[in-house]
């Protein structure tokens, strides 16, 4: 396996550098892929040893992961693993990513989170929830956190999909289109993190949800 992580980053000045530092030493390469930030975030990323990749405009996490992805498999990398750069993802977490996808040969592997109710936004906790019971249903297996983008995927299996999401419904895309061309998926415990009680994700939980809901119906019937 040759790894690459793949940060997306919309204005994440404060975060990214600790985020770069930390993924350094459980990967080949650090990509971060700067979705026209201006904050310094491309900046600051290659500082603390990243890669960057530069859009002119911000297109939305969907598009800056799929320029990512082009980028990890021209460059000879079997497998990417994303996550956010804003803190939320432990990067001590990927080794238990990577053992999981050696034993299980999964082609998908998805972070999954412990809700803790006591712990989230009630409209954090209410939307993964609901996607996740969506998802499930939508794949025929139980998804424990569809919406989690802390993930670990096979690049061979992944470009040969037809991607078209361009924001946040990318995650739930990939999954579905995944396992509908009988893609292997498996998942790996991550640790949740929350700064003082309040997540960090620029995510709207419901807009984004309902969203991303009704267009996992459009995923499922659409080519893969």
């Amino acid at each position: 396996m040759r790894t690459c992580a793949l940060i997306p980053a919309f204005n994440e000045a404060s975060h990214i550098a600790a985020v770069v530092e930390a993924a350094k030493r459980h990967v080949e390469k650090v990509v971060v892929i700067d979705d026209g930030s201006r904050d310094g975030t491309a900046e600051i990323a290659a500082a603390a040893g990243a890669a960057c990749l530069r859009l002119p405009s911000n297109g939305g996490k969907g598009s800056a992961l799929q320029a990512g992805i082009a980028l990890a498999r021209s460059q000879g990398f079997t497998h990417v693993v994303t996550l956010d750069g804003d803190g939320q993802h432990l990067p001590e977490d990927i080794p238990a990513m990577l053992r999981v996808a050696e034993e299980a040969g999964a082609d998908l592997i998805i972070g999954t989170r412990t809700f803790d109710r006591a712990q989230m936004p009630r409209a954090r906790f209410y939307s993964n929830t609901i996607g996740s019971r969506v998802a499930s249903l939508l794949v025929g297996r139980e998804i424990r956190d569809s919406q989690c983008g802390f993930r670990l995927m096979r690049l061979d299996r992944l470009c040969a999909l037809k991607l078209r999401s361009r924001r946040y419904e990318f995650e739930m895309e990939v999954l579905i289109k995944m396992a509908r061309s009988g893609g292997a998926i498996a998942q790996a415990p991550v640790q949740m993190v929350y700064d003082q009680g309040r997540e960090r994700s620029k995510m709207k939980p419901i807009r984004d949800t309902v969203r991303i809901c009704l267009w996992s119906l459009v995923f499922r019937f659409q080519e893969v």
